[in-house]
């Protein structure tokens, strides 16, 4: 059996189970019937997303889509629509077009009338694919600090605080525009512990842990006459519902590779952790040396993970740049455990970013075993040169190593899964 094929069929499987439609169409029944509805969709899965809500529609006649307006990474929408307008801009460093954007939300949400209902779609991405500066502040100025932070290793929950500092519509700021006064937030976390003030740098609720601890509690009934209470925020009816986050995926993982590797017992299979953070060249050495005291406890008799077994960690790991390479989260993890793993057979390690796209480079992830270092050698790469360069996309790719970027939907962090047979 090829594990590394394997692995991959694993990941898309769970993709699939994954698909927007599958995780928005059990909230989209809260949606009032026979009552305008209007989308406004932000992020790098809001296309996607935004083609769930439509195919749902179509299945429930009742529910009436009048239109809204998509905010999404460049080359993520796939298609033109007349009801809605389609603005693709950049990730993770505003451009003109997240100017675009934030004038075009603002907009869109004042046209609306009170008694229309907003359907709001967040996933990852948003805190730059839309912008508005505060007074004194240039979207030059966002870059830069933008790329400062992101250069420094900072994590997702740093680097939004202080988007939010810099912006006249995030922390909840772009609520003060919102006519309508039924609002439903539905959103993807690439946030750990998914906090809502930080999914998208939190445009839509006040930032404070009141509202938070207010709008995201799962107590909402239907929106219709039987509703006995309703919470509101700012004389606003809010549902602020996750509808997916990175432990579920992983755990969508552990049942698909049930089925696509044989060799796997179900108590085999181990979500050993969802807050995979930090450095992601220390990471990777860390989940090495893992492979490395599992392959030194086989038939010891107790052993915490018994072989062949299946690790699956998940979160997001950060790269602090030191050097001038080509790379990203889970290319710089993945060359990171080569060493380790060299020492360990039959060993497989799959690193993917749920969004399609890792870092700055043309990779999804990569996948390396116990032969990639020699492979690496043969081709005279010294695996710690290359990452204190940052190089990580460019050595990996010379052992057809990567695993291409794409447009998944999905925006629900990093995975790594490590096979040791």
């Amino acid at each position: 059996m090829d594990i590394r094929s394997a692995l991959i069929k694993t990941v898309y499987q769970a993709k699939q189970e994954f698909s927007p439609l599958k995780l928005l169409s059990p909230h989209l029944v809260d949606l009032p019937w026979n009552k305008p509805i209007y989308v406004f969709a932000l992020g790098k899965a809001a296309y996607q997303m935004t083609e769930a809500v439509l195919a749902y529609a179509k299945q429930e006649q009742y529910i009436r889509i009048m239109g809204g307006l998509i905010i999404t990474r460049y080359g993520n929408a796939k298609g033109t629509s007349s009801k809605f307008q389609i603005i693709e801009s950049s990730h993770p460093i505003p451009d003109e077009n997240s100017m675009r954007a934030g004038d075009a939300a603002i907009k869109f949400l004042q046209n609306l009338k009170e008694d229309d209902t907003l359907l709001v779609l967040l996933s990852g991405g948003g805190s730059s694919l839309m912008e508005r500066p505060v007074g004194g502040v240039s979207l030059e100025d966002i870059a830069d600090r933008t790329k400062e932070l992101l250069n420094s290793g900072a994590n997702i929950e740093e680097l939004n605080t202080e988007r939010k500092k810099l912006s006249a519509i995030k922390g909840g700021k772009l609520l003060s525009y919102i006519r309508p006064k039924t609002i439903f937030i539905y959103a993807m976390s690439d946030v750990p512990g998914d906090k809502p003030k930080y999914i998208c740098s939190n445009p839509f609720l006040p930032d404070t842990e009141k509202a938070d601890d207010t709008i995201t509690t799962e107590s909402f009934r239907r929106f219709d006459n039987l509703a006995a209470k309703r919470p509101t925020l700012h004389n606003k009816v809010i549902v602020y519902k996750i509808i997916a986050d990175n432990r579920a995926f992983c755990n969508t993982l552990k049942s698909a590779a049930l089925e696509n590797i044989k060799t796997l017992q179900y108590d085999r299979i181990h979500l050993v952790s969802t807050d995979l953070t930090g450095e992601a060249s220390k990471a990777g050495k860390e989940i090495s040396n893992l492979a490395k005291f599992v392959n030194k406890q086989r038939g010891r008799g107790f052993s915490a993970f018994k072989t062949p077994c299946l690790l699956i960690f998940g979160g997001e790991t950060s790269v602090t740049v030191r050097g001038h390479g080509i790379g990203g989260r889970c290319t710089e993890l993945a060359l990171s455990a080569v060493e380790g793993l060299s020492e360990v057979p039959n060993c497989v390690l799959m690193t993917y970013a749920t969004d399609g796209q890792d870092g700055f480079c043309n990779a999804a992830g990569a996948i390396v075993d116990s032969n990639t270092k020699a492979a690496l050698l043969e081709h005279d790469v010294s695996p710690d040169l290359f990452l204190e360069d940052n190089d990580s996309y460019t050595a990996l790719k010379l052992v057809d190593s990567i695993i291409p970027s794409e447009t998944t939907g999905l925006s629900v962090n990093d995975i790594v899964m490590m096979y040791i047979h």
